[in-house]
């Protein structure tokens, strides 16, 4: 298979301002957590510099030295420790917040340039960004692993609705359908771009010529959000049946999915649309934050991590 692309394959990332609010904001906070942390290893590394030089300036036989030379030492080695105590400590809660930040920046990203950039959807379909394809591989996985568990947990929820009760009157039961819903649109989302990416291809190729074949698209989330006006009994039966389309329906895509992964390649040109664009965006980002807010950026990421749990 041939493709006769036209459209280049790199793009100019936007500016700043004119990112999604989200995706603003959590660059914002990762670009944040990434100075302090900088600035938190720099610190640390001359403060322990200077305690190993305050080491070596220790009186022998400090014992036998005078009340005022063993207090001024003994004061200067306690404030070197509390230092080293404090950046070390400051530095395992940065570098424990990084990780979730990143995953929440990489997937609003992506969803950004699917519905932003057309280079990059062109350069997906003609088998580009080897990197990129199997990141889109284990978001699909993701997405189904995450509606199995949220329909898990409406299954087991509905064993304490009374018979004949509509999940919108039962407060428990209704509050687990708004993730399952949730889960259904995402997996949906990532099901209409596989279809965008068979579109594309058969736009870039010959006529006769194999390409991605499309997908059912099934509409998970609206199913879900159906059964709040329906009994616990009719739901338990719509479960068990939207269990089994699930397994079919995301056996048969991702088996496409890895099918053309395998078949990307980044050659000459980049492994990654994505990252490169990543990088110009924290560059830009780095140039719109003020000094004075990034300890307040920083403390608030951290909390809002713990929150989501960790």
């Amino acid at each position: 298979m041939e493709f006769s692309a036209t459209s280049p394959f790199t793009a100019q990332p936007p500016k700043v301002s004119h990112l999604p609010v989200r995706l603003r904001d959590l660059l914002k906070r990762e670009v944040c957590l990434e100075i302090t942390r900088a600035h938190i290893e720099a610190a640390l590394q001359q403060v322990q510099a200077e305690a190993e030089q305050l080491k070596k300036t220790r009186p022998p036989f400090l014992f036998l030295h005078g009340k005022p030379l063993r207090s001024e030492f003994e004061t200067r080695q306690a404030g070197a420790n509390e230092s080293l105590a404090a950046l070390s400590q400051g530095l395992q809660k940065v570098a424990a917040a990084q990780p979730r930040l990143r995953s929440w920046v990489e997937d609003d990203l992506e969803t950004f340039l699917r519905d932003s950039q057309p280079a990059y959807v062109n350069g997906l379909a003609a088998h580009q960004f080897p990197d990129d394809w199997q990141r889109a591989v284990q978001r699909f996985d993701q997405r189904v692993a995450g509606f199995r568990a949220a329909l898990g947990l409406v299954q087991a929820t509905l064993s304490a609705v009374p018979a004949g009760v509509a999940l919108a009157a039962h407060g428990a039961a209704f509050e687990c359908l708004m993730p399952a819903r949730q889960w259904g649109a995402l997996l949906d989302y990532e099901v209409q771009f596989f279809n965008r990416l068979a579109d594309t291809q058969r736009r870039m190729v010959g006529v006769g010529d194999d390409t991605l074949r499309r997908q059912p698209e099934p509409q998970f989330g609206a199913m879900v959000g159906q059964w709040a006006r329906l009994t616990a009994d009719v739901v338990r039966r719509h479960v068990a049946d939207l269990l089994i389309q699930l397994e079919h329906a995301a056996a048969e895509a991702r088996a496409a999915y890895a099918s053309e992964a395998a078949l990307a390649t980044g050659g000459a040109a980049a492994r990654s649309f994505l990252y490169p664009f990543w990088e110009a965006l924290r560059q830009l980002m780095r140039l719109e934050i003020k000094p004075d807010e990034v300890e307040g950026v920083v403390a608030e990421t951290e909390r809002m991590v713990a929150a989501a749990g960790g």
